[in-house]
């Protein structure tokens, strides 16, 4: 008899139809309201955003409230209930099963749902485990004490022991931590590459309106003014320090040429526009 157990990629394909399903109804109630206060802030002056940029990031954090409560009960629910399985799963012809290989109640089910923050934290490593464990069991099956098996199995079949493959486990955890530790020191890097920190400001300088009066604001290490003259901005990196310029009409930023900074650096032309405030300018 072959085992009633179902490995990583049945239930990866059933995962994404449940995530797709599961993110409509928050995605139905928030994303109409995030872009209404996305127009809302184009039409508003810089002096005024900070109403509707709260009002923005309420509507995400509902969103996020939202997202993780439809998580959890459309999960807990449905493979607790009479199928044993989310409709995902049933479009795969899976279920879930408790030791003694029978349904699953809520409690058991809400734990398995909110395990699988372990099975994602650890780099999606708790969950390609259930592809190379014995009986084809992920993290949060182990945490649960539960199974994936097929729709047809029935409490009292057999629940039989299988290979598992624990070195290509170890192999593929590693390449995982150093593909994933790689990446997060390329993000590091482009942190730090001036031309970054250019293409920041000038998405922030082209949003200000000009026609309004703005306040100096600092926003993730970038200082921003305004004068007769247009838009700056500052920011530093390592011992460098550059300016940039929006000049007043203009739709181009420009990098404002001083001594301890090499415009080339930021990506963006050396400005040409007279200033009274900044002499090296050509």
């Amino acid at each position: 008899m072959n085992a009633p157990y179902i490995g990583f990629w049945k239930r990866a394909v059933a995962f994404v139809i449940d995530a797709i399903l599961v993110s409509i109804p928050p995605a139905v109630i928030c994303i109409p309201l995030m872009v209404w206060q996305g127009v809302k802030i184009g039409q508003t002056g810089a002096d005024a955003l900070s109403g509707p940029v709260f009002m923005l990031l309420a509507t995400y954090f509902l969103y996020q409230v939202l997202a993780m409560v439809c998580y959890w009960l459309y999960f807990a629910l449905l493979e607790s209930g009479a199928k044993q399985a989310t409709f995902g799963k049933r479009i795969m012809g899976i279920k879930v099963i408790g030791k003694d290989g029978g349904r699953i109640g809520f409690g058991r089910a809400t734990g398995r749902t909110f395990a699988k923050i372990l099975s994602y934290i650890t780099l999606y490593i708790g969950y390609i485990m259930a592809g190379l464990t014995n009986r084809k069991r992920a993290l949060h099956d182990y945490i649960a004490e539960t199974y994936v098996v097929r729709a047809d199995f029935q409490p009292g079949d057999e629940l039989p022991d299988t290979p598992s493959h624990p070195w290509w486990l170890a192999i593929i955890s590693l390449l995982l931590i150093v593909g994933m530790g790689s990446l997060m020191l390329l993000g590091l890097l482009a942190q730090e590459n001036p031309a970054t920190k250019a293409g920041q400001a000038v998405i922030m300088m082209q949003a200000f309106d000009e026609n309004a009066e703005m306040e100096d604001m600092e926003i993730n290490d970038i200082w921003y003014s305004q004068d007769k003259d247009g838009i700056r901005a500052t920011f530093e990196n390592g011992d460098d320090s550059y300016t940039l310029f929006l000049p007043k009409g203009a739709k181009e930023v420009c990098c404002e040429d001083y001594p301890n900074a090499d415009c080339e650096e930021t990506g963006l032309s050396v400005c040409k526009y007279p200033s009274v405030s900044n002499k090296y300018l050509l």
